[in-house]
């Protein structure tokens, strides 16, 4: 399905609901992550927000609130509004602080899930700033060692500007060996999943997406364990959100998240000549991809390459969605008298 029409499809469900800018934002960032691959936070996400929202778990309206605003520094309360929302205005706020100051740092309190965390950070890039951004999320991940949850998968982000007509470099991952979204892609699709993505409430090995969605996510190893934690202090800690075992599971438990988000942007421009270090990044890029590969690798990647060129590729071809959640699409347009049919000027992927 063409990227174009699967957000146009997205924000007609989503203008049902919630003012066309806010609606703009949130189909953005789903259909962003799946031109970049990353389904598991793309538009099969939709339903389950919809859903939140429906309960009273998610506000239809995002009204951010301004609790602290010191030079470099500001702190937003997202009063249970959408992620995406208020993780926007928080990125754009750093970039504004960072041009003044050169650096700055913005938290966001009483928020939920915001999507990939470089949607965010890639805002900064584009605008010729580093950006930094992280959250912390539902307590689905055992802190290594341990056989009961206490961490979220916690991402972080940093993108790195490399000049123009240059693709940022752009670092976003987990703390987790993979995502809990991955496994709920899984679970709908009917497939199973690899032995190290998750265990069963027993403490066990499973490759069935059935028991690891019931079960608890593994850390990337006691380094993905100790950035968990720091994430979830300076994102939950600091900015007075909810973190740890306290935090309400996104899918399973009744009550509003209550997560926090972080965003950073470094003017590098305060740093020295702005053409000396895009000079050096594109080195740096050059000795990397130029590395000698190792046995089974064709050659050695830059961060966010393979998804800068799956983006470029869907962007063309269109975005493959499968059966099960093309179903499911169609089934929330029909709750939301939304015709599908009529978003579709491209054959469905198979």
């Amino acid at each position: 399905m063409l990227a174009t029409d699967l957000q146009q499809f997205c924000e007609a469900i989503l203008k049902k609901s919630l003012p066309a800018m806010e609606a703009k934002i949130i189909a953005e960032s789903l259909v962003d992550a799946d031109l970049r691959g990353v389904t598991s936070h793309g538009v099969q996400r939709l339903a389950g927000y919809l859903k939140r929202m429906e309960e009273g778990l998610i506000e239809r309206r995002t009204l951010v609130q301004v609790v602290s605003d010191m030079n470099a520094t500001a702190l937003l309360d997202g009063h249970n509004g959408w992620g995406q929302v208020a993780a926007t205005k928080a990125m754009e706020l750093a970039i504004e602080k960072a041009d003044e100051f050169g650096t700055a740092f913005v938290g966001v309190r009483n928020s939920n899930h915001f999507g990939t965390a470089s949607f965010y950070t890639r805002m900064a890039a584009e605008k010729g700033y580093i950006g930094i951004s992280m959250t912390n999320a539902s307590p689905m991940m055992v802190p290594f060692g341990g056989k009961k949850p206490s961490l979220g998968a916690n991402p972080i982000s940093i993108s790195i500007p490399a000049g123009e007509g240059e693709d940022a470099i752009v670092l976003d991952m987990s703390t987790s060996n993979v995502a809990r979204g991955k496994i709920m892609v899984a679970k709908k699709n009917g497939e199973s999943i690899p032995r190290n993505w998750a265990i069963t409430k027993d403490g066990k090995q499973t490759t069935n997406p059935d028991e690891a969605w019931e079960g608890y996510l593994l850390p990337m190893g006691p380094k993905g364990s100790g950035l968990a934690i720091i994430i979830d202090i300076l994102s939950g800690v600091l900015t007075g959100s909810l973190f740890g075992k306290s935090m309400p599971r996104q899918y399973d438990d009744p009550y509003p998240q209550r997560l926090g988000h972080l965003f950073g942007a470094i003017n590098i421009a305060n740093f020295g000549d702005p053409d000396v270090f895009y000079q050096n990044i594109k080195e740096k890029v050059e000795e990397t991809v130029t590395s000698e590969p190792s046995e089974g690798f064709e050659r050695v990647l830059m961060p966010g390459e393979i998804k800068s060129l799956k983006k470029k590729e869907r962007e063309e071809n269109g975005i493959p969605i499968s059966k099960e959640i093309f179903n499911e699409l169609i089934e929330t347009g029909v709750k939301y008298d939304v015709d599908i049919n009529q978003y579709l000027s491209a054959k469905l992927a198979d």
